[in-house]
């Protein structure tokens, strides 16, 4: 795993933990970065390995390390970030969720899906089935798409699969931002896990920082970062 920082080191931390695929140097994800560290944080980036077999080891533990070192961080997670912050035992003084991989859409689950997660080995024989920007949203680059996984094992459907049915209770002082045409997590498992109240709805694709609506919802990303759901009351 791989960490990164932008800004002031003098400014309070911000722990950002990227989605599957997602890079500092990828122009949306750096515009949101530049965007948080202009409003007074320090953020420190975790991209996640995008090959995996035990979530836990592998994505969970070493962002909990890292995060030993930072002084109750602001969290920000996005997508398979939001499965790791999910699991793991953060002392984080708000903690804010984009579009979190709590579990899949209706297309990528199914009898074809169980039997191919449980394929025997490691090899790469899955499509990751995100083949088209406007998956991602309207600010999405081809850059991103190249840079992602084309394909993935059924060890890493394996391990994903065990996260999602294990995930833990959603704390209640979290907020999260997701669209209802999100076509790369599942709407219903942000449903299920946190109330109405504390979700925020935007137009776009599954990336918050991709979608055409960022400019409108920053003040509002940027708020709960500082005031965690205190911020959806003051923003009603």
């Amino acid at each position: 795993m791989e960490f990164d920082t932008f800004g002031d080191s003098a400014d309070p931390d911000c722990l950002f933990v990227l989605g599957w695929g997602n890079r500092p140097g990828h122009e949306p994800v750096r515009w949101l970065i530049d965007r948080i560290a202009e409003d007074g944080w320090w953020v420190h980036t975790a991209t996640l390995p995008v090959h995996v077999t035990d979530v836990a080891s592998e994505w969970v533990a070493p962002v909990e390390t890292y995060a030993t070192d930072l002084d109750d961080p602001a969290v920000l997670a996005h997508s398979a970030g939001g499965l790791t912050v999910a699991h793991a035992a953060l002392d984080a003084a708000t903690t804010t969720y984009l579009s979190p991989w709590w579990g899949d859409p209706p297309a990528r689950r199914g009898p074809l899906a169980d039997v191919l997660a449980k394929i025997p080995g490691d090899r790469k024989l899955l499509p990751s089935s995100i083949d088209d920007p406007t998956i991602l949203g309207k600010h999405a680059t081809a850059r991103q798409l190249a840079d992602g996984p084309d394909y993935v094992s059924p060890a890493f459907l394996r391990a994903t699969r065990q996260a999602h049915r294990t995930l833990p209770a959603i704390t209640d002082d979290a907020v999260v931002f997701c669209s209802l045409t999100d076509r790369v997590v599942s709407t219903h498992a942000v449903g299920e896990n946190v109330p109405a109240d504390r979700t925020v709805l935007y137009d776009g694709g599954h990336e918050l920082f991709s979608s055409g609506s960022r400019e409108r919802h920053l003040p509002t990303v940027l708020a709960a970062l500082s005031a965690g759901t205190a911020a959806l009351a003051s923003s009603a």
